[in-house]
């Protein structure tokens, strides 16, 4: 998930002197379409996982929509401007000429432009880089403290081999054997009992709604919506609308993209890390508990 600014060709010469009449909310268009975060500990406790994915792939359609639609304006544009280039450059003296009060404003929007996307550019998609290398430091963090809360489990079931006189695995590699003693068996089903339980324990700290899951996605969101989509837009649509405006293209069909490909961004994120959490408790899974 790199960060994608394009400056159209011609568009630091014809910078919108007006911005984009919003950004899209985060709760409208593509956002709206979005699934809220779920708060169970186990996947297989509700249906968010499909629910995200389903939602990614309307969105995706949608975004490929828009960019056919997107993708034959520019088709004109480059039509006029390969056709007729001596036209275009009398719209754009025209277009100077009738408001030479922003001329001046014009220019320097240009400049201003220009030297933004020598610095600017660079910065955000570090900041978004950054970003994605906090997510797998939350994983981390969220792996260690999984295997802490599991530990006394982990020593307990150490303890049952040691008692057997098995060889000693501390990953739960292998599972309960017919040939094993009752006392064994019950030993195996208390584990797992204690293995639920430490997991929910830890659950309740990293996937509810204050969890620090929830809170990097907030993070993660806000970046997406307040900084990269606002800059995108301005640096990439502005142009745009503005050359429609000048060779006369109804551009009615014309909608940016960024605030799609942001809301896919964000719960292809999403789906990474609640990726994490357990689909059953191991005493379903193993069907040890009974």
């Amino acid at each position: 998930m790199t960060t994608r600014i394009v400056l159209t060709v011609g568009a630091a010469g014809l910078v919108c002197m007006q911005a984009l009449a919003a950004t899209t909310p985060a709760g409208s268009g593509p956002w709206a379409q979005v699934p809220p975060l779920p708060t169970a500990c186990y996947s297989g406790q509700d249906p968010w996982t499909d629910k995200n994915a389903a939602a990614i792939e309307a969105v995706q359609q949608s975004l490929y929509a828009q960019q056919e639609k997107n993708t034959a304006l520019d088709q004109q544009v480059n039509k006029a401007m390969s056709e007729d280039p001596m036209a275009m450059a009398q719209a754009m003296q025209q277009a100077m000429m009738d408001d030479p009060a922003n001329a001046q404003k014009m220019i320097e929007r240009m400049v201003q432009t220009g030297q933004e996307a020598q610095t600017e550019v660079v910065a955000k998609s570090q900041k978004e880089t950054q970003l994605e290398a906090e997510s797998k430091k939350v994983l981390e963090q969220y792996g260690t403290a999984l295997n802490q809360a599991m530990a006394p489990a982990r020593a307990r079931w150490v303890a049952l081999q040691k008692n057997m006189g098995w060889e000693v695995d501390q990953n739960f590699a292998f599972g309960p054997d017919p040939s094993w003693p009752q006392s064994a068996w019950q030993e195996w089903s208390r584990i797992q009992k204690d293995r639920d339980a430490a997991y929910v324990a830890n659950c309740a700290k990293w996937w509810s709604a204050t969890g620090p899951i929830q809170a990097y996605l907030k993070r993660y969101k806000d970046f997406l919506v307040q900084e990269r989509i606002p800059y995108e837009q301005k640096l990439g649509d502005e142009g745009k609308l503005n050359n429609y405006k000048l060779l006369n293209v109804p551009a009615d069909d014309y909608r940016t993209t960024t605030d799609f490909e942001a809301a896919i961004d964000y719960m292809k994120m999403a789906s990474t890390l609640y990726g994490e959490r357990m689909a059953d408790p191991f005493c379903r899974m193993l069907n040890a508990c009974e």
